[in-house]
C-alpha cells in the first residue's frame, strides 16, 4: 500500500556565517514513518535519492520561486560534492544570490548530484554574452525559468528526469558550466 506523503517547499529565515542574514529554501518530505527536512546546505542527500515521481513534486514547488527576489542567507562559493575540481572561480563581485537562483540550484543538485561541479559549481547564473552575473537582473533570471519549466514539463510528460543536462547552451546559464556531456 503507497503511503501518504507531504511535499513541502518553504523559505525561512536564517543566518549564515555570522554575517549573511536572509532566507532559505527548505525542504520537506513527510509521511505516516517519517519526517525529513532539509538543512540550508545544499547535500541534500535524503532528497537526491528520491524516486524521479517525488522529485518532479519538489520541482513544482521549488518553480514557483521564480518572483522571489529575497536574498538567500548563503554567500556565494564553488560547491565540490563528488571530490571533481570542475569549478573555475566565481565572477568578481558577486557575493549573494536570490532566492530564484537557490530554488534552481536545487534543482540542479537532486537532479544531477553527480554532475554539480561540472553543470553548476556555484549559485550564479551568468550573461555569457555580455561576460558577467544575472543574479541581480529579474529579467534575464525569467528567460532562465521559462528553459527550466519547458524542461519539467518534457519530464512530467515521459515521467522521468534523465541525465542529461539542457542548460548552459545558450547566452544565459551557470558560470562556468559546461554543457552536458551526456546525449540528450
Amino acid at each position: 500500500m503507497a503511503q501518504d506523503r507531504l511535499i513541502a517547499v518553504t523559505k525561512e529565515k536564517c543566518n549564515y556565517d555570522t554575517k549573511y542574514t536572509g532566507e532559505k529554501i527548505i525542504l520537506r518530505l513527510k509521511s505516516d514513518t517519517s519526517d525529513v527536512k532539509s538543512s540550508v546546505d545544499y547535500w541534500l542527500d535524503e532528497f537526491i535519492n528520491l524516486p524521479d515521481s517525488t522529485k518532479l513534486g519538489f520541482i513544482g514547488k521549488l518553480l514557483a520561486f521564480e518572483h522571489d527576489t529575497s536574498l538567500c542567507c548563503m554567500k556565494v562559493v564553488n560547491s565540490s560534492f563528488n571530490g571533481i575540481e570542475g569549478c573555475g572561480g566565481k565572477p568578481r563581485g558577486v557575493t549573494r544570490y536570490p532566492i530564484q537562483v537557490d530554488a534552481l540550484y536545487i534543482i540542479n543538485r537532486i537532479c544531477w548530484p553527480r554532475w554539480m561541479e561540472l553543470y553548476s559549481c556555484s549559485p550564479v547564473l551568468y550573461d555569457n554574452k555580455l561576460d558577467k552575473s544575472i543574479n541581480d537582473n529579474p529579467a534575464k533570471i525569467k528567460i532562465v525559468y521559462k528553459q527550466y519549466k519547458e524542461w519539467y514539463n518534457e519530464c512530467r510528460k515521459k515521467g522521468e528526469i534523465g541525465f542529461y543536462f539542457p542548460f548552459n547552451k545558450g547566452r544565459y546559464g551557470w558560470y562556468n558550466g559546461r554543457v552536458s556531456g551526456v546525449p540528450k
